[in-house]
């Protein structure tokens, strides 16, 4: 049954890739060269592009979720993408320029300031030796707030053309020519992936609780250190590459558990696969939905999760 899923899944994946690689702005006909250059340096690196960038957010959240045994942990309620966020708005008000092969200079200031972000929150929601669910979601809320302030304090301060940079920036997008940034996403993917279908069994146990996971000899501090960093760099990546784009980290995990079982080995691949396919349909939604202009991704994925969120709250106390 589940194998069914997942190549319906697969299939699906397929056919919207088709749909975006066929269908978008444009003037030309089918099958010429203008349209060829098209497909190959714009439309085929930003679907590909959009699918990693949704399963890498979507796996964030869903490892996020274990960690913390809370569905409504992400790294936007976290406040960690609004640290990566607030790093590279750093970067751009500061007017840094430099170059390190393979790695955008922009991920160096966002990883460094989710870490960050990682760190204060998880030392104000542990007490006693325990994380509190509660002061997690409302320090990781606060800590947001704080970094969105500072953003607009360094755009104030800035001058009016970074200004202007940034806002457009923070509206998250997938604007890319060429196939730079799918490549520098590729070996995260698969580092984050490997990692934690490896570490599968762990996070089973681990969201049964801390003490059962002691008990089953799982050292969780010293797994949860490693998941810090693990996702602090896909955040800080991928916000480098497109810009906050919210709400894919809660959408993907969601969809996946109610599709597939709770076991991780399900849901790692089908959060990873859900979360692509998702942000491949905003993208395409986003570059055909206004007829002047493209809207930016992450509006239409803030209007989509936003609501959801809304529903998940007004469920239960306990989502």
């Amino acid at each position: 049954m589940n194998l069914l899923k997942f190549l319906f899944l697969f299939l699906t994946i397929l056919l919207f890739a088709s749909l975006s690689l066929l269908i978008g702005p444009g003037d030309f006909s089918y099958g010429d060269e203008v349209f060829k250059d098209i497909v190959l340096s714009i439309r085929l690196p930003q679907v590909t592009l959009s699918f990693l960038v949704g399963g890498l957010l979507s796996l964030s959240g869903l490892l996020f979720q274990a960690m913390f045994k809370n569905s409504l942990a992400t790294p936007y309620t976290l406040g960690v993408a609004s640290g990566a966020a607030l790093g590279a708005t750093v970067y751009f008000t500061l007017g840094l320029a430099f170059t390190i092969p393979f790695i955008n200079s922009v991920s160096i200031f966002s990883f460094g300031f989710a870490l960050l972000c990682v760190v204060l929150v998880y030392s104000m929601a542990i007490k006693n030796g325990r994380v509190s669910t509660h002061s997690l979601l409302l320090s990781g809320v606060v800590l947001s707030m704080v970094c969105s302030s500072l953003i607009l304090f360094l755009q104030f301060m800035g001058h009016e053309r970074d200004a202007l940079q940034v806002v457009r920036w923070l509206m998250g997008g997938l604007d890319v020519v060429g196939f730079e940034s799918t490549l520098r996403l590729i070996p995260i993917s698969l580092v984050a992936l490997t990692y934690s279908l490896f570490h599968s069994r762990k996070l089973n146990i681990m969201y049964l609780g801390d003490d059962i996971a002691i008990t089953r000899g799982v050292d969780i501090y010293r797994f949860r250190k490693y998941l810090y960093l693990l996702n602090s760099l896909v955040v800080a990546m991928v916000v480098a590459e497109c810009g906050p784009i919210g709400f894919v980290g809660l959408l993907g995990p969601h969809m996946a558990k109610k599709l597939f079982s709770h076991k991780h080995q399900l849901l790692i691949p089908s959060s990873f696969m859900l979360g692509g396919l998702l942000l491949m349909i905003c993208d395409l939604l986003s570059r055909n939905i206004l007829s002047s202009t493209q809207l930016p991704i992450g509006v239409l994925t803030a209007l989509m999760g936003g609501p959801f969120l809304l529903f998940l709250l007004s469920r239960s106390p306990r989502v």
